[in-house]
């Protein structure tokens, strides 16, 4: 079984096991409905421009009646973060439970991620904008983003160490990857060029030359400069 094959049995495998007439499920999937249109109308209008009347109509509900499922625009925000987030661990999970070398899980991870990015309400650019949250969830998406961050860290650490990886920067090269995969929502679109399964192996693609790449045969760019 190969990468994308392990990612995509990971997504069917989330969609079943419950019954479409469960009331929390329906409650949910209602409430999800919500976070897309929202998160489509945060990307057209932007965050600050968008209010909660924009949503209801886009929505075509009253007002009140969506008040039943957020509160407000700010806690919107937050889940749409908190979903964002909750794909990057599953990520982790599957990189983990299914990779067998350090490369093989960064891989993996780095798919898996990038479908949830593209898909359900992943594609909304507030996502890379966390100081437009206040606290106590503010806190909270630093806390688990940094959690998201280390582990990635210590992937690439684990492809160093059993050679799948070349020698580099673990630190630098997480934000090198998280820096790509998170400003995708600001560019991708679904009717580009490119469909988002060809973005992402191109981007894996790219990712593997540059970590298994030979180191460049030229001096360092602070050593010129000092020539």
């Amino acid at each position: 079984m190969n990468i994308k094959q392990k990612t995509e049995r990971q997504l069917a495998q989330k969609k079943v096991g419950r019954s479409p007439f469960d009331r929390e499920l329906v409650w949910e999937s209602k409430r999800d409905a919500v976070l897309s249109v929202a998160a489509s109308a945060f990307n057209r209008g932007g965050y600050a421009n968008t209010s909660m009347d924009n949503v209801a109509e886009a929505l075509q509900i009253t007002k009140p009646t969506l008040y039943r499922y957020f509160k407000n625009k700010q806690q919107i925000l937050f889940e749409l973060h908190m979903h964002a987030m909750n794909h990057g661990e599953e990520a982790l999970r599957l990189a983990h439970a299914t990779g067998s070398t350090g490369l093989e899980k960064f891989l993996i991870y780095c798919r898996r991620y990038m479908q949830g990015i593209f898909g359900e309400f992943g594609t909304c650019p507030v996502l890379v904008d966390v100081d437009s949250l206040k606290n106590p969830e503010k806190d909270l998406v630093i806390e688990r983003r940094a959690k998201i961050s280390k582990a990635t860290v210590e992937i690439i650490q684990e492809g160093i160490a059993d050679g799948t990886i070349g020698a580099c920067d673990a630190k630098l090269a997480t934000l090198y990857t998280l820096g790509a995969l998170n400003w995708m929502p600001l560019w991708y679109r679904d009717d580009g060029r490119k469909t988002a399964d060809e973005v992402a192996d191109e981007f894996l693609e790219l990712f593997e030359r540059t970590l298994t790449g030979q180191a460049s045969h030229q001096r360092p760019l602070a050593q010129r400069q000092k020539t």
